[in-house]
């Protein structure tokens, strides 16, 4: 039978037999098995024989277009197509040959299907079975060459690779029945057996009768690897500062910078903990270290909510009530368009004052001053120079030309951090296998 295609807003009942509205590789078409009215838009068919698909308050399961028909007392004969595309990169053009062997129905010319011409010419192909032994099979496709037409198509396609013998070239392999052929009554490209998708990966022979090619499944083609990149445990593989890696860092840069080590009594009254400390200093939007000597807040980065001269709040992820002594540790950087982002790494060398040089991180970031992360220190004031450029040796530089990447686990963790998402190009659980 000739299936009808699915159509929008429209009343199904259970039984009803439906196609894409669209060509599937699957060959598969959906009965309706849940009755309803379909959606405005046609939904995402499944590819797998059973498996289910709904459409607004319909419910379709997936079918062969054609396992009905082979289990008839007379079935129609299967007719096997081939489509060979050419690669451009390969072969110099993207031609497709389409063929078929014209001996299971007894056709004596050229087949239609799906409005593209298929020519008869003797092809003999074998080895399609799958078997439970674990190895893909490799099927071979021979065709004649009586006159020479297959040699003068390699001969044209060596032309733009040397040797290359149409290997790379797709092979589609189609089945469908005779009755669904162009012509037929029942003619419907929909109605055929899913598509085999196969890649020819050498010329197995050539002589002046025939000509071989072995095929392959694309995960068993030689010289491809599935990843296409090689499992290296300690070593990127990105470009540094590529898409892949992402890192963007911002030019050397110097400011100044405020330690603020401030002991402080607070009161938490449900989420609310108000802290009191005399021209404190803090504004709303720093995010600083608070370390509850006392009572039973729990220690955390808080972002100061509101601030007056002598209180701020903070807000605790947890409520409670109880009260007690607080120290509280901000480290601020004012530095003109430093180009600095939230939770960006940063290499900090305090040139004044006793601040600790090192690796931090951005808390929160405004155009001209940003907060890092600290959980302890004294404080002290000064001058500070940060860097995002790094040496081979991990070291910090100011020098743009002496930036760059050691490719190890360690120098992405300089850039982006210990506690964060890395983009490290590489498999460093590979190590840990044997």
């Amino acid at each position: 039978m000739a299936y009808a295609a699915w159509t929008a807003s429209t009343a199904f009942a259970v039984g009803n037999i439906r196609r894409s509205t669209t060509l599937q590789a699957s060959g598969l078409v959906f009965q309706c098995t849940v009755a309803g009215t379909s959606g405005a838009t046609e939904p995402s068919w499944a590819t797998d024989i059973g498996s289910y698909v709904t459409d607004n308050t319909v419910t379709w399961v997936a079918i062969s277009g054609v396992y009905e028909d082979l289990a008839g007392f007379a079935p129609s004969a299967i007719i096997e197509l081939f489509e060979v595309t050419l690669d451009a990169t390969l072969h110099g053009s993207t031609d497709v040959y389409r063929f078929h062997a014209g001996c299971n129905a007894n056709v004596t010319g050229n087949i239609v299907w799906n409005g593209n011409p298929y020519i008869r010419i003797p092809v003999m192909a074998e080895g399609f079975d799958y078997t439970s032994t674990g190895s893909l099979p490799r099927p071979t496709l021979t065709v004649a060459n009586l006159d020479s037409s297959i040699s003068a198509l390699l001969l044209l396609v060596n032309a733009t690779t040397p040797g290359n013998d149409l290997i790379g070239a797709q092979v589609k392999r189609i089945r469908t029945l005779k009755k669904y052929i162009d012509g037929e009554t029942a003619a419907d490209p929909h109605a055929k057996f899913p598509d085999e998708i196969w890649f020819i990966d050498r010329k197995a022979a050539e002589n002046r009768d025939t000509v071989q090619f072995e095929l392959a499944s694309k995960l068993d083609m030689a010289g491809v690897m599935l990843p296409r990149r090689q499992l290296v445990a300690n070593i990127c593989q990105w470009q540094y500062k590529s898409t892949e890696c992402s890192y963007t860092p911002v030019a050397s840069f110097t400011g100044t910078y405020n330690l603020r080590a401030l002991t402080a009594t607070y009161s938490q009254t449900t989420t609310t903990i108000t802290v009191t400390s005399t021209a404190h200093g803090y504004v709303v939007g720093d995010i600083a270290w608070f370390d509850f000597t006392s009572g039973t807040a729990v220690d955390s980065f808080f972002s100061v909510v509101t601030a007056s001269a002598n209180t701020f709040t903070i807000t605790s992820g947890t409520s409670a009530t109880t009260s007690g002594n607080v120290a509280v540790y901000l480290l601020k950087v004012t530095a003109t368009a430093h180009g600095l982002s939230l939770n960006d790494c940063v290499n900090l060398d305090f040139t004044s004052g006793t601040a600790v040089d090192g690796q931090y991180k951005v808390n929160v970031a405004n155009a001209n001053n940003f907060c890092l992360s600290i959980k302890s220190g004294t404080t002290t004031s000064g001058n500070v120079t940060a860097t995002q450029w790094y040496t081979q040796n991990n070291s910090a530089t100011t020098t743009l030309a002496n930036d760059f990447c050691k490719k190890t686990l360690t120098a992405c963790k300089l850039r982006f951090g210990d506690n964060f998402e890395l983009p490290f190009g590489s498999f460093p659980g590979v190590g840990l296998t044997q």
